[in-house]
């Protein structure tokens, strides 16, 4: 498998405790700045994948939503602003935020990986786009058994994600 596009959640997976939290008071996990430093020498596309309800409610300005994650490292970021009932086509699970990557950027989805903490939403996004779905057990507590999906490789954090992705990219 060569792998040229990884896809990684924030809030959980990065950091923090799977709920949003404000750009200050962000932190990510111990680990993940060398961890993206090993995709990037891979010569691997690191994307910021994301759910975030408070840039429309206005809690949180895009831009500088976007400027903080590109300062972590991201290669870009394709953020879904909107609340679950506003019914759009990029919130995840939804395939949106895949199909605006995808008219960026020139990968196949059988060669891209989603990183998250979510199987509600990033596990499932993965499943429906048959892109490979790394899930972390930082963040959200949720039970695997509730959710009936394939291709889903299980890690403790988003530091071990990468590493078995640099590992196993031929």
């Amino acid at each position: 498998m060569t792998i040229t596009t990884v896809f990684i959640d924030r809030d959980g997976t990065v950091g923090g405790d799977g709920h949003f939290k404000m750009i200050e008071d962000f932190k990510p996990y111990t680990g993940f700045d060398e961890a993206i430093r090993k995709l990037k020498k891979s010569k691997i596309a690191v994307y910021c994948l994301t759910n975030q309800t408070h840039i429309n409610s206005g809690d949180i300005d895009y831009e500088k939503f976007k400027k903080s994650m590109m300062e972590l490292g991201f290669d870009d970021v394709f953020v879904c602003p909107h609340i679950e009932f506003e019914n759009c086509e990029c919130r995840k699970p939804k395939s949106g935020l895949i199909t605006q990557a995808h008219k960026k950027y020139n990968f196949s989805n059988e060669s891209a990986i989603i990183i998250g903490d979510s199987y509600k939403s990033d596990m499932q996004l993965a499943t429906k786009e048959n892109i490979l779905g790394i899930h972390v057990a930082t963040g959200r507590k949720e039970v695997r058994n509730d959710y009936h999906l394939d291709n889903i490789i299980e890690t403790k954090d988003v530091a071990s994600a990468c590493t078995w992705i640099v590992r196993n990219n031929c």
